[in-house]
């Protein structure tokens, strides 16, 4: 760890990510927001084109977004000079990689040729649990190896995600988690329209006050297990039960989910509903958000829905650090019957929800607000901590 820097000493951070939208980028942007006026400037290194509200966030502390070239596309030579162009322009304290494994290798090497003290990976994602070859195993062994090798700390969104990417032979006092934050005062303004916004949203999409609408955000894509919601709503339409499902996002299963909504005709069960901003007032309309992962690294939408009032079902592969204890949040296996899911979610629908202040409470207690996990970031970069997991005190505020 780095010798204790002073607090209004400015410090210059290179984030490194690979594509744009999703848990990385809303990571690095809540950082950014977080850290106005602290001292602290963010690059971001990325192939893609970034929101404008990405770019405003991260030039309102002083930095800058850079395109890189896709190696896949134009070739190592190509992205090595794009590469080296950024780490010319500016002197760095940290270059924060949110890529990790072989793929982290040249980022690791050109950063240390222009003499940048210290690389992290940040871990985002847990491990899929269900192949126990021996070549799964030796792979991801060489994986985590790798990552222990190249990186000057144990980071991550939660315990599990560290564990996942670094290999459970770690110390667990070298252990690093910064929360996925979210701006709670959003959540404070939406909860004291909420009555109004759960008429207004169920009236924009067709839906009457006593239906059962529950609420899958999350990407269309494999690892989210919207086969399962299929599966799930399938069953719910062969034997009548109440209940109907929005799936909120975009991705590239849309038309494959499509069809299989179609397939099984359950066109009045299933809704598409695209990504949707700001999804803070959407959230109102719901009565259980789902969340039948085959893996996450610690999933944002969990603490948002808690803050919103919305109960919560969602697999246990999913790590319990992400419950904040208000007893909105229950986790069912995968391989649990159908019947028991649904009835999770109506035992959830029925939950007795706790006051906005006592929810955020509980998510400044956890780090979870913007302010207080980038508080921790800017004690963790500046050397004042070393280690920090979710249900320690925090104090960072």
């Amino acid at each position: 760890m780095a010798n204790h820097r002073a607090e209004n000493e400015p410090m210059r951070i290179l984030h490194i990510m690979s594509g744009f939208g999703g848990g990385i980028s809303s990571f690095i942007k809540n950082q950014a927001e977080g850290l106005v006026n602290r001292a602290i400037i963010f690059d971001v290194v990325t192939y893609d084109e970034c929101s404008p509200a990405f770019m405003n966030a991260i030039e309102a502390i002083g930095g800058n977004v850079y395109r890189l070239v896709n190696p896949k596309k134009d070739g190592w030579k190509a992205f090595r000079q794009s590469f080296i162009n950024v780490l010319q322009q500016n002197t760095y304290d940290v270059v924060h990689c949110h890529i990790s494994g072989y793929r982290a290798l040249p980022y690791r090497y050109l950063a240390r040729s222009y003499h940048i003290k210290k690389f992290y990976i940040h871990a985002h994602l847990t491990s899929l649990t269900n192949n126990h070859s021996i070549k799964y195993r030796i792979q991801t062994r060489l994986y985590q190896l790798i990552n222990q090798m190249l990186s000057d700390a144990y980071l991550g969104c939660s315990k599990e995600a560290i564990y996942s990417v670094f290999g459970q032979d770690i110390p667990e006092n070298q252990i690093m988690v910064i929360p996925n934050s979210i701006d709670s005062f959003q959540f404070i303004e939406v909860d004291e329209k909420a009555s109004d916004l759960r008429i207004s949203q169920r009236e924009t999409y067709q839906f009457d006050l006593d239906d059962l609408v529950i609420g899958q955000v999350a990407r269309l894509e494999t690892v989210k297990n919207h086969q399962f919601t299929l599966r799930l709503a399938h069953y719910m339409e062969e034997n009548n039960l109440a209940g109907k499902f929005v799936l909120v996002g975009e991705g590239s299963l849309k038309d494959e989910l499509s069809a299989e909504i179609k397939r099984l005709n359950l066109q009045q069960r299933v809704f598409i509903l695209g990504r949707i901003h700001p999804i803070t007032e959407f959230y109102p309309m719901l009565d259980v958000l789902f969340l039948p992962s085959l893996r996450e690294g610690l999933p944002t939408v969990v603490v948002e829905a808690q803050a919103s009032g919305i109960p919560v079902v969602m697999a246990d592969t999913i790590t319990q650090e992400v419950d904040l204890h208000l007893g909105m949040v229950q986790a069912v296996a995968l391989d649990d019957s159908l019947a028991n899911w649904y009835q999770a979610i109506v035992k959830a629908s029925q939950t007795q929800v706790p006051s906005m202040q006592k929810r955020l409470n509980r998510i400044k207690a956890e780090n979870f607000t913007n302010e207080s996990a980038a508080r921790l970031y800017e004690q963790f970069l500046r050397g004042k901590i070393t280690s920090y997991q979710i249900g320690q005190s925090g104090g960072y505020e």
